[in-house]
Protein backbone atom coordinates (compact mmCIF):
# COMPACT_ATOMS: atom_id res chain seq x y z
CA UNK A 1 0.00 0.00 0.00
CA UNK A 2 2.88 2.06 1.19
CA UNK A 3 4.76 1.24 -1.68
CA UNK A 4 1.99 2.37 -4.47
CA UNK A 5 1.06 5.68 -2.85
CA UNK A 6 5.25 6.88 -2.83
CA UNK A 7 5.12 5.36 -6.57
CA UNK A 8 1.61 7.30 -7.38
CA UNK A 9 3.15 10.63 -5.33
CA UNK A 10 6.45 9.84 -7.55
CA UNK A 11 4.51 10.38 -10.99
CA UNK A 12 2.84 13.28 -9.57
CA UNK A 13 6.44 14.67 -8.99
CA UNK A 14 7.52 13.87 -12.14
CA UNK A 15 4.59 14.97 -14.26
CA UNK A 16 5.27 18.47 -12.53
CA UNK A 17 8.94 18.41 -13.48
CA UNK A 18 8.13 17.91 -16.79
CA UNK A 19 5.51 20.46 -17.15
CA UNK A 20 7.80 22.90 -15.76
CA UNK A 21 10.54 22.07 -17.92
CA UNK A 22 8.08 22.17 -21.02
CA UNK A 23 7.12 25.72 -19.49
CA UNK A 24 10.89 26.86 -19.29
CA UNK A 25 11.43 26.05 -23.08
CA UNK A 26 8.53 27.41 -24.12
CA UNK A 27 9.83 30.41 -22.70
CA UNK A 28 13.04 30.68 -23.77
CA UNK A 29 12.30 29.50 -27.33
CA UNK A 30 10.02 32.69 -27.04
CA UNK A 31 12.99 35.16 -25.80
CA UNK A 32 14.90 33.87 -28.79
CA UNK A 33 12.34 34.61 -31.59
CA UNK A 34 12.16 38.13 -30.22
CA UNK A 35 15.98 38.42 -30.28
CA UNK A 36 15.76 37.28 -33.41
CA UNK A 37 13.03 39.53 -34.77
CA UNK A 38 10.74 36.72 -35.71
CA UNK A 39 8.30 37.67 -33.10
CA UNK A 40 7.45 40.86 -31.42
CA UNK A 41 7.45 41.29 -27.54
CA UNK A 42 3.83 41.70 -26.21
CA UNK A 43 4.25 44.31 -23.49
CA UNK A 44 3.01 43.44 -20.14
CA UNK A 45 0.41 46.64 -20.02
CA UNK A 46 -1.88 44.80 -23.17
CA UNK A 47 -1.85 41.51 -21.24
CA UNK A 48 -3.23 43.73 -18.17
CA UNK A 49 -5.29 45.04 -20.52
CA UNK A 50 -6.65 42.25 -22.19
CA UNK A 51 -7.27 40.13 -19.00
CA UNK A 52 -8.94 43.27 -17.59
CA UNK A 53 -11.43 43.87 -20.71
CA UNK A 54 -12.37 39.88 -20.42
CA UNK A 55 -12.69 39.65 -17.17
CA UNK A 56 -15.10 42.82 -17.10
CA UNK A 57 -16.88 40.98 -20.40
CA UNK A 58 -17.55 37.81 -18.30
CA UNK A 59 -18.94 39.65 -15.33
CA UNK A 60 -21.66 42.23 -17.45
CA UNK A 61 -22.63 38.83 -18.99
CA UNK A 62 -23.11 37.05 -16.23
CA UNK A 63 -25.21 40.64 -14.48
CA UNK A 64 -27.48 40.17 -17.87
CA UNK A 65 -28.07 36.61 -17.40
CA UNK A 66 -29.47 36.91 -13.98
CA UNK A 67 -31.07 40.49 -14.58
CA UNK A 68 -32.87 38.69 -17.79
CA UNK A 69 -33.99 36.00 -15.84
CA UNK A 70 -34.77 37.97 -12.97
CA UNK A 71 -37.56 39.93 -15.81
CA UNK A 72 -39.02 37.59 -16.87
CA UNK A 73 -40.43 36.49 -12.69
CA UNK A 74 -41.25 39.76 -12.31
CA UNK A 75 -45.29 40.39 -12.90
CA UNK A 76 -46.10 43.20 -15.23
CA UNK A 77 -48.99 45.99 -13.85
CA UNK A 78 -51.64 44.14 -16.37
CA UNK A 79 -50.95 41.07 -14.41
CA UNK A 80 -51.67 42.71 -11.23
CA UNK A 81 -54.65 44.50 -11.78
CA UNK A 82 -56.15 41.66 -13.77
CA UNK A 83 -55.35 39.27 -10.40
CA UNK A 84 -56.80 42.78 -8.21
CA UNK A 85 -59.87 42.76 -10.64
CA UNK A 86 -60.35 38.61 -10.61
CA UNK A 87 -59.80 38.71 -6.70
CA UNK A 88 -62.28 41.71 -5.78
CA UNK A 89 -65.04 40.31 -8.00
CA UNK A 90 -65.25 37.70 -5.65
CA UNK A 91 -64.78 38.95 -2.16
CA UNK A 92 -67.83 41.24 -3.04
CA UNK A 93 -70.39 39.85 -4.70
CA UNK A 94 -72.04 37.41 -1.88
CA UNK A 95 -74.18 34.87 -3.11
CA UNK A 96 -75.95 32.26 -0.95
CA UNK A 97 -76.42 29.65 -3.73
CA UNK A 98 -72.85 29.49 -3.57
CA UNK A 99 -71.59 27.89 0.42
CA UNK A 100 -67.78 27.73 -1.26
CA UNK A 101 -67.51 31.49 -1.95
CA UNK A 102 -65.47 31.84 1.36
CA UNK A 103 -63.18 29.53 0.54
CA UNK A 104 -62.74 30.76 -2.88
CA UNK A 105 -62.18 34.32 -1.14
CA UNK A 106 -59.17 32.58 1.03
CA UNK A 107 -57.70 30.89 -2.06
CA UNK A 108 -57.38 33.95 -3.53
CA UNK A 109 -55.98 35.50 0.00
CA UNK A 110 -52.84 35.82 1.90
CA UNK A 111 -50.88 37.47 4.91
CA UNK A 112 -52.80 39.64 6.84
CA UNK A 113 -56.02 39.91 5.00
CA UNK A 114 -56.06 36.22 4.76
CA UNK A 115 -55.83 35.97 8.50
CA UNK A 116 -58.65 38.73 8.62
CA UNK A 117 -60.75 37.18 6.75
CA UNK A 118 -59.66 33.28 7.55
CA UNK A 119 -61.09 34.56 11.68
CA UNK A 120 -64.45 35.79 10.27
CA UNK A 121 -65.26 33.23 7.04
CA UNK A 122 -67.83 31.60 9.09
CA UNK A 123 -69.39 34.29 9.85
CA UNK A 124 -69.61 35.63 6.55
CA UNK A 125 -70.93 32.46 4.94
CA UNK A 126 -74.09 32.33 8.03
CA UNK A 127 -75.01 35.88 7.06
CA UNK A 128 -75.05 35.63 3.47
CA UNK A 129 -77.22 32.49 3.97
CA UNK A 130 -79.32 34.06 6.28
CA UNK A 131 -79.89 37.11 4.23
CA UNK A 132 -80.68 35.38 1.16
CA UNK A 133 -77.51 37.39 -0.64
CA UNK A 134 -77.36 37.62 -4.10
CA UNK A 135 -75.17 40.24 -6.01
CA UNK A 136 -73.63 40.18 -9.19
CA UNK A 137 -70.30 42.39 -9.62
CA UNK A 138 -68.24 44.28 -12.29
CA UNK A 139 -65.01 45.83 -12.07
CA UNK A 140 -64.92 49.33 -13.32
CA UNK A 141 -61.73 49.90 -13.41
CA UNK A 142 -58.16 48.99 -12.16
CA UNK A 143 -54.88 51.10 -11.30
CA UNK A 144 -51.43 50.28 -10.52
CA UNK A 145 -50.79 53.01 -8.04
CA UNK A 146 -47.40 51.60 -6.30
CA UNK A 147 -44.63 49.07 -6.82
CA UNK A 148 -42.64 47.61 -4.26
CA UNK A 149 -40.54 44.79 -5.09
CA UNK A 150 -42.62 41.85 -6.47
CA UNK A 151 -45.90 43.39 -4.75
CA UNK A 152 -48.18 46.74 -5.98
CA UNK A 153 -51.17 48.31 -4.38
CA UNK A 154 -54.24 48.63 -7.28
CA UNK A 155 -56.79 50.65 -6.88
CA UNK A 156 -59.65 49.36 -8.02
CA UNK A 157 -63.71 50.62 -9.25
CA UNK A 158 -66.44 48.06 -8.98
CA UNK A 159 -69.81 47.77 -8.99
CA UNK A 160 -72.45 45.74 -6.80
CA UNK A 161 -75.71 45.28 -7.87
CA UNK A 162 -77.67 43.40 -4.64
CA UNK A 163 -80.75 41.27 -4.95
CA UNK A 164 -82.22 39.35 -1.88
CA UNK A 165 -83.97 36.00 -2.36
CA UNK A 166 -87.31 36.25 -3.59
CA UNK A 167 -86.92 39.64 -5.12
CA UNK A 168 -87.50 40.27 -9.31
CA UNK A 169 -86.17 43.22 -11.18
CA UNK A 170 -83.46 45.34 -11.05
CA UNK A 171 -81.45 45.67 -7.61
CA UNK A 172 -80.03 48.24 -6.04
CA UNK A 173 -76.57 48.84 -7.31
CA UNK A 174 -73.52 50.39 -4.55
CA UNK A 175 -70.69 51.79 -6.14
CA UNK A 176 -67.21 50.78 -4.32
CA UNK A 177 -63.33 51.46 -4.35
CA UNK A 178 -60.89 49.90 -2.75
CA UNK A 179 -57.43 49.84 -2.65
CA UNK A 180 -55.62 46.69 -2.33
CA UNK A 181 -52.33 44.86 -2.07
CA UNK A 182 -51.26 42.12 -4.64
CA UNK A 183 -48.80 40.01 -3.53
CA UNK A 184 -47.34 36.55 -4.99
CA UNK A 185 -48.20 33.60 -2.60
CA UNK A 186 -47.61 29.79 -4.20
CA UNK A 187 -47.49 30.83 -7.65
CA UNK A 188 -50.20 32.99 -8.08
CA UNK A 189 -51.17 36.59 -7.38
CA UNK A 190 -53.53 37.35 -4.40
CA UNK A 191 -55.03 39.78 -2.20
CA UNK A 192 -52.43 40.78 0.77
CA UNK A 193 -54.83 43.39 2.03
CA UNK A 194 -57.91 45.25 1.52
CA UNK A 195 -58.96 48.97 2.63
CA UNK A 196 -62.36 50.13 1.12
CA UNK A 197 -62.28 54.20 0.60
CA UNK A 198 -64.57 56.36 1.01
Amino acid sequence: MRGEARSGAAEIAAERSARRDLREALEELHAREVDAGLRRRVPRSRWILATLVAVVAVVLAGVAVVAWSGARNVPTDDDFERAAADRVAVLIAPDHRDPSRARKILAGATGTFYDEFAQSADSYSAFVQANGSVSKSSVDGTGVSARDGDSATVLVAATVVFDTAGETGEGQARRFRLRVLVTPDDGSLKLGAVQYLP
